[in-house]
Formats: structure tokens, C-alpha cells, sequence
């Protein structure tokens, strides 16, 4: 009789061990899916703030020339292009004091137009044109220039 009662109370003992593991498990699971959903809503908010710099501190800065960038300023009057063989919208963006030739290939916003504030992202190409992948029409009340520190 004693034999038995310590058979049983050793499956009861590995039968609550092996509940245990698997809680712990299931719990650090749990915690791994939170923080990957923490980290993608963190990046996912990143990528859409509305930051931007000017045309005339991204044509001065070098740094900033090597790395995608959003860039705000305006289009300049008679620079616009548009060729619809090759799918291709070139014009001037224009900051206060200098200025940079921009190409984007890609639908173009219904209210772009010369004259109007626009922000572009993409990279300088090593001809000095910069390749947009976006082109955003600017709206005043959604976004905001950046204030660097130096």
C-alpha cells in the first residue's frame, strides 16, 4: 500500500512539473509576441512622422546627402516636366537660398503644381538629381519642419 501511495503521489509530483513548463512556456511566448508588436508599432509610427528638412540645409550638408531624406521647399515656376512615355516628372524644387533638380516616377499627386510647397523623399543621385520615391503635396496644418540641434 505505502508502495503505491508514493507511485501515485510521483505521477501527481511530474504531472504538476510538467504543467509548470508548459505555463512558462506559454508565458514567454506570450511576452515574445508583445514586444515584436511593441517594436513593429514603434517602427511603424517612426516611419510615418511627417519630418522634413529644407532644400537649402540638405543641399549644404554632406552627411545628410549620403542617406534617404524627406526634403521640403517649393516647386520653382517653368522647371516642371512631365513625360508621359517614360512615366517621369522632373521640376526644380527650390528652397530660400539654393535649390536641386528633382525625378520621380510615379503617379503624380492631383494637386501638384508649380509654385506649391511639396515634400520629396528619396536619395542624391551621383549626377546631383534627387531620385524621389515619394512626392507629397504639402499641407500646412500636417506637417512641420525639424529643428536640428548643432
Amino acid at each position: 500500500m505505502a508502495e503505491v501511495l508514493i507511485f501515485v503521489h510521483d505521477r501527481v509530483t511530474q504531472k504538476e512539473n510538467g504543467m509548470k513548463s508548459r505555463f512558462f512556456i506559454k508565458q514567454v511566448v506570450g511576452l515574445m509576441i508583445i514586444g515584436i508588436s511593441i517594436i513593429y508599432l514603434i517602427s511603424a509610427i517612426q516611419s510615418s512622422w511627417a519630418y522634413y528638412i529644407s532644400v537649402d540645409e540638405y543641399c549644404t550638408d554632406q552627411d545628410v546627402q549620403a542617406h534617404k531624406a524627406r526634403v521640403g521647399g517649393v516647386v520653382a515656376k517653368d522647371s516642371v516636366d512631365i513625360d508621359l512615355e517614360q512615366v517621369r516628372l522632373t521640376f526644380v524644387l527650390a528652397g530660400q537660398s539654393t535649390s536641386m533638380p528633382v525625378a520621380y516616377y510615379d503617379v503624380i499627386p492631383d494637386n501638384f503644381a508649380e509654385d506649391r510647397e511639396v515634400l520629396v523623399e528619396g536619395l542624391l543621385d551621383a549626377e546631383g538629381v534627387f531620385q524621389a520615391d515619394k512626392l507629397i503635396t504639402k499641407c500646412e496644418s500636417k506637417y512641420q519642419a525639424k529643428v536640428r540641434e548643432k
